[in-house]
């Protein structure tokens, strides 16, 4: 497996240097496949095939497929000094001809359509099938390999398709015709800390702790963080929804803890983020804090940004922070970036494309401060509920939607297609900009928002409209018998509950008959040295609604003492 890795290190440093070039997303595409890396094998072809469409349709493309020309190829003269830097670049490639699409456009169409399929994403893997088909049949032999390899993954799809349609318990001829509309768009991918992943820093040694200590001084003085041995959640087992864990098996996190007695009712903490989305088009709200905005003839007005249609700051301090923490790169862009992901339709899509919005807030904030997105403070000390690599656990070809460590929703639309057309808004070259924003980047900023956001429903519809990451603030673990609850309104604050807030634990009773509520309300705030437990969903819910409906923050089942008590039956 080391050898593989080591492969893939250098494709990707000739990639990066060879950014158009579609054989090196192909060639490290079939690597990322070798590891068992779908999705980002996925996104690799998808780069390879909309390069490689520039050859058949050069005026309809924005970039163009082309390979860097070495020094030894390179006999172009450069002894013109009054040649300028833009004819210098061109120079240094060569494009992609006609007999190179010929030769490799099969192989990409394959790749793109095995890996969707392996990730679940039946809908956009039908989609690209029938294109790959529809090309090689009508240029090449039907007999081909490339179409052999489609026709098998034609027939997973429709496989997929007659499972689900009998799942809801409509009769099916083995020879239905597929609607696309009724397969999952949306699949699954690796929870994992990349192996090449060298940006996440050792959250648990002192150096960590002290710095993050120093940050939580003016946010909560009366708190402090300190490591904690958590159990480490996995995906359920099958349909049996038990977990999968041993007895014993932990995972060393960071936690929150008093470092005094609070009483029921106090602020512990306050902090704000400019780390923020809404969904809401044109919305009465900050566009930095998301905080509402004050009166036109209040003391202190909003402020307009002179340079973009409505966006509005809630005052002159978000609006400072925002040049320096995130609008410079979006500003005089917004005309365009302001539609992406606003007013879905559907309330079940709006968190995840929340989550987008929280992608492109992150992009911003990078370029804007010109560092790796993955070293931003807001999300550097962040865990996303990692899995740790193992590639035996998840195949190539693996279709299995809960197979070990694939516990991130992936879809074609929100991890690949969109994030490009974030980058290409704010002018950044998607293929350029690679090194910042490649695709195992996106997937852990999606994870570590999964793990740590905190949103709002919309009181006309019931869907999210609105979320934003506290880094200090998802310092606090998980419980469904929280001991603290949050507000947000452009600052989040928790405060300790007391006795009448406290969750009622319930199961069922020994004779199966009626419940048997226990209550666990203590009343007395928070002890010294006791940890702040925060919740991740609604805790009034039963165990296994609860469960269902954190698994996506959390990675797994809950495993906290109420849902171990409330789940032994």
């Amino acid at each position: 497996m080391s050898d593989i890795i080591q492969r893939r290190a250098a494709i990707t440093t000739q990639l990066y240097a060879d950014p158009y070039n579609p054989h090196r997303h192909l060639e490290r595409g079939l690597i990322h496949e070798q590891l068992g890396y779908a999705d980002l094998a996925s996104a690799d072809a998808y780069r390879a095939l909309s390069l490689l469409e520039s050859v058949v349709d050069p005026d309809g493309c924005e970039f163009h497929a082309r390979r860097r020309v070495s020094e030894t190829d390179n006999t172009q003269e450069t002894n013109d000094s009054d040649e300028d830097d833009d004819d210098d670049d061109d120079n240094a490639y060569t494009p992609t001809t006609q007999e190179e699409y010929d030769a490799i456009i099969g192989a990409v169409y394959v790749l793109l359509v095995r890996s969707l399929v392996t990730c679940g994403c039946y809908r956009d893997a039908l989609e690209f099938c029938m294109r790959g088909k529809a090309l090689l049949e009508e240029t090449t032999s039907r007999d081909t390999d490339e179409v052999k390899t489609l026709n098998a993954q034609m027939q997973l799809i429709k496989e997929a398709y007659i499972s689900r349609q009998r799942k809801l318990n409509k009769t099916v001829p083995d020879d239905v015709h597929i609607d696309a509309s009724a397969l999952n768009a949306q699949g699954l991918a690796r929870r994992v800390l990349y192996p090449w992943n060298e940006h996440e820093p050792d959250r648990k040694s002192p150096e960590t702790l002290h710095l993050l200590n120093e940050r939580l001084k003016d946010v909560a003085p009366n708190c402090e963080v300190r490591a904690v041995a958590l159990p480490a959640l996995h995906a359920p087992d099958g349909d049996n929804n038990t977990d999968t864990n041993t007895p014993d098996e932990v995972s060393i996190q960071l936690g929150l803890f008093a470092k005094e007695d609070i009483a029921p009712g106090d602020i512990l903490l306050r902090e704000t983020s400019l780390l923020t989305a809404t969904n809401r088009l044109h919305d009465d709200l900050c566009d930095a804090c998301n905080a509402p905005l004050p009166d036109l003839a209040s003391d202190h007005p909003p402020i307009a940004c002179a340079d973009c249609d409505d966006i509005i700051f809630c005052g002159q301090k978000c609006y400072d922070r925002a040049q320096t923490i995130y609008h410079g790169a979006v500003c005089g862009l917004m005309d365009n970036l302001e539609s992406i992901g606003k007013d879905i339709p559907d309330p079940k899509d709006k968190a995840d494309y929340l989550y987008l919005l929280l992608l492109g807030r992150a992009i911003a904030m990078a370029a804007t401060q010109d560092v790796h997105p993955l070293d931003l403070p807001e999300i550097k000390y962040i865990w996303g509920d990692f899995h740790e690599f193992d590639a035996t656990t998840f195949p190539a070809h693996d279709s299995q939607a809960e197979a070990s460590g694939a516990a991130l929703p992936f879809s074609f639309h929100l991890n690949i297609l969109q994030p490009m057309r974030l980058l290409e808004e704010m002018e950044l070259d998607p293929y350029a900009a690679l090194p910042r924003y490649d695709t195992w980047v996106l997937n852990t900023l999606y994870a570590k928002f999964r793990g740590t956001a905190s949103g709002r429903l919309s009181t006309w519809d019931g869907g999210p409209e609105l979320c934003a990451v506290h880094p200090l603030w998802c310092l606090a673990n998980h419980s469904c018998d929280p001991n603290v609850r949050w507000e947000w309104g452009g600052e989040i604050t928790f405060r300790a509950r007391g006795e009448e807030e406290r969750a009622v634990w319930t199961k069922r009773s020994a004779g199966g008959e009626g419940e048997e509520p226990v209550t666990r309300r203590v009343g007395r705030g928070i002890r010294k040295d006791e940890e702040i437990l925060n919740h991740y969903c609604d805790i009034g819910l039963d165990v296994k609604e609860r469960r269902e409906w954190a698994r996506g923050a959390l990675g797994g089942w809950c495993l906290c003492e109420r849902c171990v008590w409330e789940a032994d039956e």
